[in-house]
Parts: structure tokens; sequence; C-alpha cells
């Protein structure tokens, strides 16, 4: 059980709280506000303020006037509400990044997911919360994203209250342009400082259970794997936010990954996740064994004698990883070149070779993906 968990009875709120401050904010980035734009400096300083009346006019006041200013040449927006009050999301973070001007900054605000999970636990006795909380999941996180019932939540709902996990909305920032240059917590709601760096991306996005990830594949060329989704919405927009803020993991994998759900990793687990990828064989985009496919972001940090001789060949479901269990980034790149290289030697030697070995790593050895 984790300490989290440990915490959430009603006797312990306030604990619990500041170790969620403490954990979700454990990767986020530290911005100087030194060497921000002066208007930002006095928002950021009024909204550390204690809650009070003269703070709730000044912030609203500010909100109205940098709305007012016409698109492309605002400096700086505050958003008019937090985000869990807001139906169309990225259609705001979208208007937004019309308004502003380029590296202008936006600051939003947010109820975790957790943070309403923890609601529910300090008010409640632990079997009732946990009851409560089961369906208020089902109707504020899954029924806004289901098209079957979404229509039927905003009639029943009169004020929306979404539930964003913390990884979703930076990832929607990204997916509407934006970098995050500043998470933290201010009073007990979440906020997010972001920069517009570029026009949001014209990809649609769902939330379906299979994902089409871009992954390099053979001649360098991208094309789409597929996976059963074991992270949140739009955590794939984080890749180079995650490395940026991450540290590299035993095996090449992101340390701490906050991404992934508490399914997902029980799907990785057993190798669930990956089932969908027998259908990237079947179009001929990959093979059994192979070397595992890789984003643009991740390839990019292979040495590029290595990336030459990757993209001689197909990725595969099964990589020669699971066969050596390298450690470290150089380790695996050693791996990799070892496979290819006997693989053009002796195909089918080698396919069988790697096999068995993968097999015994796998079903004796209990080797599996985080």
């Amino acid at each position: 059980m984790s300490l989290f968990k440990k915490l959430t009875y009603r006797e312990n709120y306030e604990a619990a709280l500041e170790y969620l401050v403490s954990s979700e904010t454990k990767h986020a980035p530290k911005f100087d506000l030194v060497n921000a734009p002066v208007a930002l400096q006095e928002l950021m300083q009024m909204a550390y303020m204690p809650r009070s009346e003269e703070r709730s006019k000044w912030l609203n006041d500010f909100v109205k006037q940098c709305w007012e200013i016409p698109d492309g040449e605002a400096e700086l927006l505050l958003a008019e509400d937090h985000l869990n009050a807001i139906r169309y999301v990225n259609r705001y973070l979208r208007k937004a990044n019309e308004k502003l001007k380029q590296d202008g900054f936006l600051v939003v605000s947010f109820d975790t997911a957790a943070k309403r999970r923890l609601q529910f636990y300090s008010k409640y006795p632990k079997f009732i919360a946990g009851f409560l909380y089961f369906f208020d999941f089902i109707w504020h996180r899954v029924c806004p994203r289901l098209l079957l019932t979404r229509r039927f939540y905003y009639f029943c709902t009169s004020k929306v209250r979404k539930v964003f996990p913390r990884p979703e909305i930076l990832g929607r920032l990204y997916y509407c342009g934006y970098d995050v240059v500043s998470e933290q917590y201010i009073h007990d709601r979440y906020c997010v400082i972001a920069q517009k760096r570029r026009s949001p991306d014209p990809e649609h996005h769902d939330y379906g259970l299979i994902v089409k990830l871009p992954r390099v594949g053979k001649g360098g060329k991208l094309f789409n794997v597929y996976k059963f989704r074991t992270m949140y919405a739009y955590s794939e927009y984080l890749q180079t936010y995650v490395y940026e803020n991450n540290s590299l993991q035993t095996g090449g994998k992101f340390k701490d990954d906050y991404r992934i759900t508490t399914w997902g990793r029980i799907m990785r687990k057993l190798w669930m996740d990956e089932w969908p990828m027998f259908f990237n064989i079947l179009k001929c985009q990959m093979k059994l064994i192979g070397v595992r496919p890789l984003s643009e972001q991740y390839f990019n940090l292979y040495r590029p004698e290595v990336q030459q001789l990757r993209i001689k060949h197909k990725p595969g479901l099964l990589p020669p990883f699971y066969a050596d269990m390298p450690e470290t980034l150089d380790e695996i790149q050693e791996s990799e070149l070892r496979y290819c290289e006997a693989y053009e030697k002796h195909p089918l030697r080698t396919q069988l070779g790697y096999f068995g070995k993968i097999m015994k790593n796998i079903v004796i050895k209990r080797k599996t993906s985080n």
C-alpha cells in the first residue's frame, strides 16, 4: 500500500494533501520568474496571496483585460475558470493559442484526479468513500468522454465538474501548441504555466482502447504501432517533456513514469498491451523478433551508426532486449548491434536463437515490461 493510500483517512487530510503536493510536483520544472515578463510576475505574486475578496477582484479584472487584447498580440493570458469547469477544454486552449503572441504565456489551474480522490476519502469513512468515489469516477471522468453518454452527462449536469489526471492536462497543453514551463500547487489547486511554441496539432485525438503511436520503421519511415492504451489520454504528447524532467532507469525506460495508469501497469506486466502489434506484423510493418520500435525522440538518443543499422531491418514484437537484459542505454545499443549483425549473417539461426533466449527470460525468469 502506498503512503498516499495510508494517509487518506479522515484524520490525515492535511498530511495526505502535503504528500500529494510533493509527489505530483516531484519532476515538475522550476521556472525563474525573475526573467519573466513583469505582468506574469505580478500575476503570480497575487496568486500566492491568501484568498480574499480583493485577490478575487484583482484576478477577475486581470482575466477580463487580457482576453480583450486582439488575437496574436497577448503576452499573457489567465484562464477564465479552472479547467474542470470548462466544457470544451481543447477548444479553449486553441482559442488562447490564437490570442497569444509567439512565446506568450498561458496560466491555467485545475483540480487533479488524485486530489478529487483525496476529497472523498477525507470526508467519508473508507468503505463509503470507496463506493462513492467509484460512481463519481464513472460519472465525471468516464461519461463526458464516451459518445453514447456525453450528451446525457451535460444535459444532467448543471455545472461541469469534469475530472482530469495531471498527465492529461499536460498532454492537452502540448497537443494545443504549448510547452509546460512550470507546475505547482497554489493553495490547494494545481497551477500550470505554459508557453506558446507552435500551432496546435491538427490530428484528432480520441479515448479509444487501442492507440496508434508513430514509430521509426525500416528505411527510417514512420508507421503507426498499435497498442492497448496503458497511459492517460494525451500522454503520448509528453514524450520529450518527461525525458527532460525524468531520468532513465535500468533498461532504458523513464523512471517514475506518471503517465502510466494503474491498469496500464498490470497490462504491461502481463504483456497484454503488446497484443495489437500482431496487426502490424500482418501488415508486414514488423516481424516477431527484431529491434524495439522507437519513437523519434527516443531514436534520436541512439548513436548514428546504430541508427543506420537499425533502419535496415523491420522492428520486432520481441526485441533482443529480452534476450540480453541490458541495463543502460549504451548496453541496449550494443545488444541491438549484436542482433542486427548476427541477423545479417544468419537470419534464420539468429531468429531461432533469440526466440529461445527471450522465451526463457519471459516465461521462466518472469522478465516483463515496466
